[in-house]
C-alpha cells in the first residue's frame, strides 16, 4: 500500500516468478514495492479470515480478543503473522482486563466470579470492568444479558512529564509552592482589588487520585478536601491539580473523585460531584481513548448533566500537538476511495491525498513508538451499520497490529491499537470494509504524521475531542507561564516557549506547542439522532468552537512528580479556580455570566479573534471580575 495512481495484483508476480525460476527461464524480479504489498494483502487477508469466520460469542468480542485467542490456538496462523502483536495485556495467570457492556451488572458480575474472574468495579449501566481469564472470555460474551466485551477501556491524564525541569526544581527551596500562573493571570492582584478568594464556592477535582493529600495537608499546601467515599483513587495529579485551585482561590471549598476506576465509574462521579458533593465548580484532566468526537457519550452526556443542573466545568483541551504548529497526530475528512485492491482482501483503503497521487498510507514519526491510535467515523454510537477497520504496517510492509471489528447495527463506529514501542517506518491505513463513505477521525494520541521517504506525512486540526468537547464545558488550552518546556516533543523540533513570569499574560505570549487543537465536528445529538439528517459527511454536522479558553501550566506545586506542573492538565484547574473567584464576588452570576465574562475579557492570543488553537484567548482574573461588573474594594 504505497503511494501510486493504481495496486496491481501484487500475488501474482511473487507466483509467476517461482514457477518460471523453476524451468530455468530469466524473469524480471517482483520489486520492493510488489513483495512489500504482498506481505500486506496476505496479512490482511488473513485477519480478514477471522473476521468472516466469528462465532455468535466472538461478534460480541473485540477484534483483539479474538485475534489473541486464535493465536495462541492455531500455529499456521501465527505463522501467516510474524511479526504481528495484538497489544493485549495477558498477564502470567492468562487474564486480561474487560469492560463488559451489558444489561444485568450484578448478574454478569456473579458469572465473571463463576468463571475465576475478578470483578473491579460495577456500574448502574450495567456495565462491568473485570481481570478475566482469557479462556472464559468465550462464556461471558455468549450471555443473553451482555452486549459486548472489549479489553479494559484505558485513559490518560494530560500531563506533561518534564524530567529535566523536575531536577531543577528539587534544588529550590520554598516553605509553600505557590503556583506562577497566579501571579501571570493577574489572580494575586485581583483577589486584594475586588476582596475575592473563592468563599461560598466549591471546586472539585477529576483526575487519577490523590496519594500525598495528607503531606500537602500537613505543609500547609492544602486545607481539608472532601473526598467522595472510596474515590480517592490512585496517583497524585489530583493532589496537584487542589494546590492550583487553593493557590489562586484559597477561600474555596474543595473536594475529589477519580476518574481512572473505568469510564463507567468517571461518569458517575461526575454526577455524584454535583448531587452528593454539591460541587459549583467542576474540574478534570482525563481522557478515555473510546470517547467519541461526533457525539457525547457517556461521560459527556455527565457533563451535559451537572452544567444544566448549573455547574461550572473546566477540562483539559489534551496535549495530542496542533496543526499549527507542526505538532499534529490527528486526520479527519470524507473517506476517499483509492480504487485499490489487494487479492484476497476485502474493502478499499482510504486515499489520504486530495490532491492529483494515491495515498493508501500514513506514515509516524519515530516519537510516535509506543501511542494508542483511534479511529472513529460518523455512525451513531451504538449503532454502526457501515464497516471500518484499522491497519499498521511496519516498513517491510507487514501487517503488526490491527482493529477489525464488526459493524453490523449494534456496535460502536470505533477501532484502537496500540503502536508497538520499538521499530520504525509505521504506517497507517484506514479501510472500509463494507458500507457507505463516512467522514472520519484517526488519532495518534501524543504523536504525530511525518513524511517519510516517498510517503507524505498527512494532518489536519481538530484533535480536542470527547467530555472536554461538550458544548457546555470550558475546554481549556495551555499556556506557559514561566520557564519553557525542557525537552523537545520530538527529535528535532524548535525549543519551547517561556511565559512572562512574573509578569502578567499578554496578547505576545505562547502557547505550548503541545496544546491540542479545534474545532470540534459533531454529527448527533446524545441520543444518536443526526443533527442534520441524511448528512454526515464534511458537509453535515456542526461545529463547536473548541476549545474555548487558554490558561496557565508550567507552574510549581509540592507535589513530586508535578514540580513543575506542565501540560493542559496544569491549565484546566487554574480556569477554575478564576471562575471560582468571580463567583464568589458575585453570588447571584449564572454559568452564562461567567462564561460571557470570562470569554469576553480573555487576552486575543495569535490569529485576531477566536481560533482553533487557544480559543478565545488566555482568561484573566481581574478583567473577568469586571466584565461580570464586580466591583473593586
Amino acid at each position: 500500500m504505497r503511494r501510486t495512481r493504481r495496486v496491481a495484483a501484487y500475488s501474482v508476480p511473487l507466483a509467476v516468478g517461482v514457477v518460471l525460476a523453476g524451468s530455468g527461464v530469466a524473469v524480471a524480479q517482483p520489486s520492493a514495492a510488489d513483495v512489500a504489498n504482498a506481505r500486506t494483502g496476505a496479512g490482511i487477508s488473513a485477519l480478514q479470515g477471522i473476521k468472516k469466520t466469528l462465532t455468535p460469542a466472538e461478534q460480541k468480542q473485540s477484534s483483539q480478543l479474538v485475534v489473541e485467542k486464535r493465536l495462541r490456538a492455531d500455529r499456521g496462523l501465527a505463522a501467516l503473522l510474524p511479526n504481528y502483536r495484538t497489544g493485549l495485556p495477558v498477564t502470567q495467570a492468562g487474564t486480561v482486563s474487560v469492560d463488559i457492556a451489558g444489561t444485568a451488572g450484578e448478574a454478569i458480575a456473579k458469572a465473571v466470579r463463576a468463571a475465576g474472574g475478578t470483578v473491579q468495579s460495577t456500574s448502574p449501566n450495567g456495565s462491568v470492568r473485570a481481570q478475566l481469564p482469557l479462556n472464559a472470555v468465550d462464556r461471558i460474551a455468549a450471555r443473553s444479558d451482555v452486549r459486548q466485551v472489549q479489553p479494559a477501556t484505558q485513559a490518560m491524564t494530560w500531563n506533561e512529564p518534564d524530567a529535566q525541569r523536575r531536577q531543577l526544581a528539587k534544588k529550590a527551596v520554598a516553605a509553600v509552592q505557590v503556583s506562577e500562573g497566579d501571579k501571570t493571570h493577574g489572580a494575586d492582584t485581583a483577589r486584594t482589588q475586588y476582596g475575592v478568594n473563592g468563599a461560598g464556592v466549591k471546586v472539585c477535582v477529576l483526575s487519577d487520585g490523590v496519594n500525598s493529600l495528607k503531606k500537602s495537608q500537613d505543609a500547609g499546601e492544602l486545607p481539608a478536601v472532601d473526598v467522595l467515599p472510596g474515590q480517592a483513587g490512585s496517583g497524585d495529579e489530583g493532589t496537584a491539580m487542589l494546590e492550583i485551585v487553593h493557590d489562586l482561590a484559597p477561600g474555596a471549598t474543595l473536594g475529589f473523585a477519580t476518574a481512572f476506576t473505568s469510564e463507567s465509574s468517571f461518569a458517575d462521579n461526575i454526577r455524584a460531584l454535583r448531587t452528593t458533593g454539591k460541587c459549583t465548580v467542576i474540574v478534570d484532566d482525563v481522557a478515555y481513548f473510546d470517547e467519541s468526537p461526533f457525539q457525547d457519550t457517556q461521560v459527556a452526556q455527565a457533563v451535559n448533566d451537572v452544567t444544566a443542573a448549573g455547574a461550572l466545568y473546566f477540562s483539559s483541551a489534551g496535549n495530542s500537538g496542533n496543526l499549527t504548529d507542526g505538532t499534529s497526530g490527528y486526520y479527519e475528512g470524507d473517506f476517499r476511495s483509492s480504487g485499490a485492491t489487494l487479492p484476497g482482501v476485502t474493502g478499499t483503503p482510504h486515499d489520504f491525498d486530495s490532491g492529483s497521487g494515491v495515498q493508501t498510507t500514513d506514515p509516524l514519526s519515530p516519537g510516535s513508538l509506543g501511542r494508542p491510535v483511534t479511529l472513529f467515523w460518523s455512525d451513531p454510537w451504538g449503532h454502526s451499520t457501515n464497516d471500518y477497520d484499522l491497519f499498521l504496517l511496519d516498513a517491510s510492509g507487514s501487517v503488526v497490529a490491527s482493529s477489525d471489528n464488526p459493524q453490523n447495527g449494534s456496535q460502536n463506529p470505533y477501532e484502537s491499537l496500540t503502536v508497538p514501542s520499538s521499530g520504525s517506518g509505521y504506517r497507517l491505513a484506514v479501510v472500509k470494509y463494507s458500507g457507505a463513505d463516512r467522514f472520519f477521525a484517526l488519532n495518534v494520541v501524543r504523536g504525530r504524521f511525518v513524511d517519510s521517504g516517498s510517503l507524505k506525512g498527512f494532518s489536519t486540526a481538530g484533535v480536542t475531542a470527547g467530555h472536554s468537547a461538550a458544548a457546555a464545558a470550558f475546554s481549556v488550552a495551555a499556556a506557559p507561564a514561566a520557564a519553557a518546556f525542557g525537552r523537545p516533543l520530538e527529535n528535532g523540533d524548535p525549543a519551547n516557549p517561556a511565559g512572562p513570569y512574573p509578569g502578567l499574560f499578554t496578547s505576545a505570549s505562547k502557547w505550548e506547542r503541545f496544546t491540542s487543537d479545534g474545532q470540534r465536528h459533531v454529527f448527533y445529538n446524545a441520543d444518536g439522532t443526526e443533527l442534520t439528517p441524511g448528512n454526515v459527511s464534511s458537509t453535515g454536522g456542526a461545529t463547536r468552537a473548541k476549545p474555548d479558553i487558554t490558561a496557565a501550566d508550567g507552574v510549581a506545586t509540592s507535589v513530586t512528580g508535578f514540580q513543575p506542573f506542565f501540560g493542559t492538565s496544569a491549565a484546566a484547574p487554574h480556569a477554575a479556580a478564576i471562575a471560582a473567584l468571580l463567583l464568589s464576588g458575585k453570588t447571584s452570576a449564572t454559568p452564562a455570566d461567567v462564561r460571557t465574562a470570562l470569554v469576553s475579557s480573555a487576552i486575543d492570543l495569535g490569529a485576531p479573534g477566536f481560533d482553533a488553537v487557544t480559543g478565545n484567548g488566555v482568561i484573566m482574573a481581574g478583567p473577568a471580575l469586571a466584565a461580570l461588573g464586580v466591583p473593586k474594594k
